[in-house]
């Protein structure tokens, strides 16, 4: 099983208690005669929901990992510093995504910006996230890249 695979299967669990717990919560709020262990749920589907996010940051660095490897990222600066930022970060507009470039590399133009993230969706390292304006993310399984 590989990596990503082993990532997969511990998010989808995760995902499956936290319905769970949110589901006991929502049926002990219901009865009085449960109503006490209603905070204790909560904060348990809390408490399990910090889990979530490092495993979704480690698939992301894993998926942006093997795209940096690819020839046509490495030579590309800019590419490579936008393939961090939505690792690091998640999903961004253009703005945040210009904002974390500047960051990492002390300077960044929104319009080249834009233009990369064109690119990378081309060769589909990246993808529009529908219904949420101009956000990009990182494609979730890295395929097989064609030149940017």
């Amino acid at each position: 099983m590989s990596g990503n695979s082993v990532l997969e299967e511990i998010s989808r669990k995760l995902d499956a208690i936290l319905n769970k717990l949110s589901l006991l919560e929502q049926l002990a709020l219901e009865d009085p005669k449960y109503v006490g262990s209603a905070e204790t749920l909560k904060l348990t589907r809390i408490f399990l929901s910090l889990y979530g996010e490092p495993l979704k940051i480690l698939a992301r660095l894993r998926a942006a990992e093997s795209y940096i490897h690819h020839e046509s990222i490495r030579r590309d600066e800019i590419a490579r510093y936008i393939i961090q930022a939505l690792a690091i970060r998640g999903p961004m507009n253009i703005s945040s995504v210009t904002r974390e470039v500047k960051l990492m590399r002390g300077k960044a133009s929104r319009r080249i910006i834009r233009e990369r993230l064109k690119k990378l969706e081309k060769a589909k390292i990246i993808r529009q996230i529908e219904g949420a304006g101009r956000t990009y993310s990182l494609a979730e399984t890295p395929e097989t890249v064609s030149s940017p």
